[in-house]
């Protein structure tokens, strides 16, 4: 079996979690929406612009998973996690990952596209 790289490693993983953090984005809006607030569509808007913005790497790291011959062939999800399979250069692999983990690194990919600083935030 050929190795993957760290970096193609990383890149599926990044990929698949990403439509998970745009889910939790238009789940926010619709709860921003149904709230109280008095500036609710300048917080609508701003969740808008990261959207777009993370649509956007969206495409440019399927153009990435293109150009180093990785397809994502599927995606099971359980109650305890996600699992992935694809290839790379046509070798078949695998990735599990639990939805705990999944949570993190989409929290950490949101402060990242929000220029928070995770040390900041309350526990």
């Amino acid at each position: 079996m050929v190795r993957q790289t760290s970096e193609e490693l990383a890149l599926v993983k990044r990929l698949v979690e990403l439509p998970y953090l745009l889910g939790a984005l238009e789940v926010d809006k619709h709860k921003i929406y149904a709230s109280n607030f008095k500036m609710k569509s300048v917080y609508v808007d701003y969740l808008d612009g990261t959207q777009k913005k993370i649509a956007l790497e969206m495409y440019k790291s399927k153009q990435r998973l293109k150009e180093h011959h990785i397809k994502i062939i599927d995606e099971k999800r359980s109650e305890l996690s996600l699992t992935v399979n694809y290839s790379v250069r046509g070798y078949i692999h695998k990735m599990t990952l639990l939805w705990s983990k999944v949570k993190v690194d989409v929290t950490l990919m949101l402060t990242e596209h929000m220029n928070v600083d995770i040390t900041d935030l309350p526990k």
